[in-house]
This record gives structure tokens, C-alpha cells and sequence, in this order.
């Protein structure tokens, strides 16, 4: 069994921050650590597979006042 973790910056409309993190709080296996009032969130994805995450990426990439996604981290955790 593996689990998949990463960070991603958000950059969002600031305008819209506040609804953009309750979608991203809304998405299993979503959070958001750090939000700015400049529209800059970090947010840290844990699912069980790599398809999983792509997903939710791509969720959080098609939300109205998203404008850009960027992926800061990635591991895949394996149990021995």
C-alpha cells in the first residue's frame, strides 16, 4: 500500500480567496495550511494513489477565481 503526498501554491483572484479555500476544504484528501490575503494559498494533498491526487489537481485548477496551480512538492509513501 502506497499513500501520495504534495504541496501545491495556489494563486487565485484575492477577491475570491475565501470561496476558493472552503471548494478546496470541500475536496477529500484536500487542505489548506496557508492562506494570504493576496490570493497565495498552499495546499496539501494525501490520497492513496497518484490518481487520486491528479484529480483533485485538477479540481482545484478548474475552480472559478483559480488562476494558477503549481505543484512545490511530491512523495509517495510506501508501507515496508
Amino acid at each position: 500500500m502506497s499513500e501520495q503526498i504534495c504541496s501545491l501554491v495556489v494563486n487565485a483572484n484575492p477577491n475570491c480567496r475565501p470561496v476558493v479555500e472552503a471548494d478546496i476544504e470541500a475536496l477529500a484528501g484536500a487542505s489548506v495550511a496557508v492562506s494570504d490575503p493576496s490570493g497565495k494559498l498552499v495546499v496539501l494533498l494525501e490520497h492513496p494513489d497518484q490518481k487520486a491526487q491528479v484529480d483533485c489537481i485538477d479540481q482545484i485548477k478548474g475552480l472559478p477565481g483559480v488562476a494558477a496551480t503549481t505543484l512545490i512538492y511530491h512523495q509517495q509513501l510506501s508501507e515496508h
